[in-house]
């Protein structure tokens, strides 16, 4: 029986009944494929969750040692990421929401990345995706700016990601209307990343 059968199992194959089914099966997709857990052990975790079912996977496979609190992080990260890529698309129009959550369920269900299902599908082109893809390193190279320079913390900027999935906005809008930044501050470090990309693209 496949990881996505235990799954509707757990939820009296009804998958819309609860959202984290899909969400468990991605994480779950995720980790193997960065060789964190195998797929043994992630149909095991699952056996758990029959007993356990108001627990994510997450935490049944860090409980049971099948992994750490990094390869959680990972994961996630990977997964907050795809979640990002569709939204700027979005945004610079390229795409539509439908399309984009039509996409990420495939995805879900496939694991293939979520840029070759959008270009497949005819929804965007690789140049679209291309763009898109180099706003998202340009998000997390100011997220890891702010970091190094002490303006915030890392609950601070987990916290304004989250934010910022649910609002499709800039992360540095994000952080000022957080108050965890300011719009001096923004500036300062956005010219510290503007110069970094300048250099970067000096050498590629």
């Amino acid at each position: 029986m496949s990881i996505l059968q235990i799954l509707f199992r757990l939820f009296d194959n009804d998958p819309i009944k609860d959202s984290r089914i899909l969400t468990d099966f991605r994480i779950g997709q995720i980790l193997i494929q960065i060789n964190a857990v195998t797929d043994e052990q992630v149909k095991k975790a699952l056996e758990i969750k029959k007993q356990k079912s108001e627990k994510l996977l997450g935490q049944i496979l860090l409980e049971e040692g099948f992994c750490n609190e990094n390869d959680i992080k990972k994961a996630l990260k990977i997964q907050r990421n795809e979640t990002r890529l569709g939204q700027i698309l979005v945004r610079a129009g390229c795409a539509s929401k439908k399309q984009v959550d039509k996409c990420l369920a495939e995805q879900k269900k496939t694991g293939e990345l979520l840029g070759s299902i959008l270009v497949r599908r005819n929804y965007c082109t690789i140049e679209d995706l291309l763009k898109a893809l180099k706003e998202q390193k340009r998000d997390t190279r100011l997220g890891s700016l702010l970091l190094t320079r002490g303006f915030i913390d890392e609950k601070q900027l987990e916290y304004a990601l989250l934010q910022q999935q649910k609002q499709n906005i800039l992360l540095g809008e994000v952080l000022i209307q957080l108050d965890y930044i300011t719009s001096d501050e923004l500036a300062e470090v956005l010219i510290i990343q503007a110069k970094m990309m300048s250099e970067l693209q000096q050498h590629e």
